[in-house]
């Protein structure tokens, strides 16, 4: 009988205890995804004042090769020519490979340095390609140096200025051009010398209008270098396909690529161009540093209802834009032959300046009638 009661009362302590709660764990909570159309923006990295989000997706396109500008000039499977006009060049492509020439790209040599308005694929075995360009030398319309008068010699630097870009590429104002160039030598020439505690000038004295040759300056050169070492790894990882960059706390802009391989052939010329935009602007007012969030609603600022055009550049490449009434605006190169799109660049447009500028226009033009 004992027994029994003791028996009973240890089974209903037992039964008394409590059970084991079961802990969430940390980890198994899903985590805050920051994506668009399957293109994940990546943790970003700093470097002084410039900030690089690397993007990773799945390539649309696929089963297609492109060679860069830079590589083809190089290799000479193209021949990029002068026709006499400021604003239009011809390419001949003599290979069997598909050439992407990206928007901003400058070809140096002929009469004038030029850039290259929009990305244009150039397909194989074609001649006499038109090619939509903007002087970024001033003054010049002869043979420079040893240099071929009637052709171009090299493809190694691209637009390194966000009002460039756009001057070029949307405004298409030649007059922009030439002072947007002359405005960023001048922040070039001043940052550098306040950095370095003595006068730089990265105008060349062979041509001083050349952004070409300012672009390649033995001292901007020093200070590009230092930051390129240690951002040019950033695209090692599986699925990088674009980026986004902020200076100074501020976005600049978003380029993403549909094709893996393209991006990476392109990376150290984009990238040095950033570098070369960040350099320019260093000592400015600087913002809280930009975060995913933010970058993704830079990128789902233009909705598909916004204005939208479109060119026929060649048979082989579209060229679209959307615009919303902010300033925000989409650049879509498509490649007809694969019905995809290759490239899209976001950008945004200070409407304010634009503003401000037209009124001073408007001004100076009653002006002169009075």
């Amino acid at each position: 009988m004992k027994t029994t009661v003791l028996l009973s009362l240890f089974l209903l302590i037992m039964g008394c205890k409590e059970k084991p709660v079961k802990i969430e764990i940390a980890e198994n909570i899903p985590k805050e995804v920051f994506a668009v159309d399957g293109i994940t923006i990546n943790t970003p990295k700093t470097e002084q004042n410039l900030t690089l989000f690397i993007l990773t997706g799945k390539e649309k396109i696929t089963g297609k090769s492109y060679k860069t500008l830079s590589e083809a000039m190089k290799t000479k499977k193209v021949t990029v020519r002068e026709t006499g006009s400021v604003n239009e060049l011809l390419i001949d492509n003599n290979s069997s490979d598909y050439v992407f020439i990206h928007s901003g790209d400058i070809v140096k040599g002929g009469k004038q340095d030029r850039t290259i308005s929009y990305d244009v694929i150039i397909p194989p075995k074609t001649k006499n390609v038109p090619l939509e360009s903007f002087c970024v030398e001033q003054g010049r319309w002869q043979q420079r140096s040893n240099e071929t008068v009637s052709s171009f010699s090299t493809n190694t630097k691209m637009l390194s200025s966000r009002d460039l870009k756009l001057a070029a590429k949307h405004e298409k104002n030649q007059g922009k051009v030439w002072s947007k160039v002359s405005e960023q030598k001048a922040y070039l020439s001043k940052k550098l010398s306040e950095k370095n505690g003595y006068e730089v000038d990265v105008a060349a004295n062979e041509s001083n209008s050349s952004l070409q040759l300012a672009l390649e300056n033995k001292e901007l050169k020093k200070s590009k270098d230092a930051i390129y070492e240690k951002l040019k790894d950033l695209i090692n990882i599986p699925d990088a396909i674009g980026y986004a960059y902020a200076i100074n706390g501020e976005i600049y802009g978003v380029e993403i690529y549909n094709n893996k391989q393209l991006f990476a052939d392109l990376w150290d010329k984009i990238l040095e161009s950033v570098i070369v935009e960040a350099i320019s602007k260093e000592g400015e007012a600087v913002t809280a540093e930009k975060t995913k969030k933010e970058v993704l609603a830079y990128i789902n600022a233009v909705k598909i209802n916004d204005k939208k055009t479109a060119k026929k550049l060649n048979k082989a490449t579209n060229f679209k834009t959307i615009k919303n009434k902010k300033g925000n605006i989409v650049f879509s190169t498509e490649d007809l032959e694969k019905q995809k799109w290759i490239h899209k660049s976001y950008m945004k447009i200070d409407t304010a300046a634009v503003a401000q500028n037209e009124n001073l226009l408007q001004r100076n033009d009653t002006q002169k009638y009075e």
